[in-house]
């Protein structure tokens, strides 16, 4: 599988992640609360898939590798999704933090899970885009077909590093998430 193939299957499955967290959004804004449980799913498939995962070959994988063939040319375009990961990070320790006391029913906590998620859910939908129709196509052009063979040896190496069954667990995560919210 070519590299930029392998990060937007990812891609599929985030989707799938948001498209569950958009609809525990809609729920909070008409008055029912997902379990705790689901947001603390969320909160483990965002740091154990999202940025263990797939930010790892981004960040440390391809941006390093696009870096040092580009002489900075396109260093911008890097900073600009890297800084999108951080703000993703801190939505999710926001979240995180929040649970104790969305789990007791408590309005602050309750109204910074609304807010930190659907703020998740925008800034990831629009970085995803982004990578898939803008900066994976760059990439297509700037890394040759030897390049990317050595870059698809490396994500190989994250994902064994990572561990073997990481996209499997976190799919049957995000259909767990699911099934939460179809009881409400």
């Amino acid at each position: 599988m070519q590299p930029l193939e392998t990060l937007r299957n990812e891609h599929g499955l985030i989707r799938q992640f948001l498209d569950n967290l958009a609809l525990a959004v809609a729920e909070l804004e008409n008055e029912k609360r997902p379990p705790k449980e689901f947001f603390e799913m969320a909160v483990l498939f965002a740091r154990t898939f999202a940025d263990t995962f797939h930010h790892i070959k981004e960040e440390h994988v391809m941006f390093v590798r696009l870096a040092q063939k580009n002489s900075g040319a396109i260093d911008g375009q890097i900073e600009s999704l890297r800084h999108q990961h951080d703000r993703g990070r801190n939505y999710i320790s926001a979240i995180s933090d929040a649970l104790d006391g969305y789990g007791d029913g408590k309005p602050i906590p309750t109204s910074d899970v609304l807010e930190n998620t659907a703020a998740y859910i925008a800034l990831l939908r629009n970085h995803i885009h982004k990578e898939d129709h803008v900066f994976f196509p760059m990439v297509q052009e700037e890394l040759s077909d030897e390049e990317q063979t050595e870059l698809e040896g490396e994500f190989e190496k994250a994902r064994q590093k990572a561990g073997e069954s990481t996209f499997e667990d976190s799919h049957k995560l995000v259909v767990d998430m699911g099934s939460l919210l179809v009881h409400l």
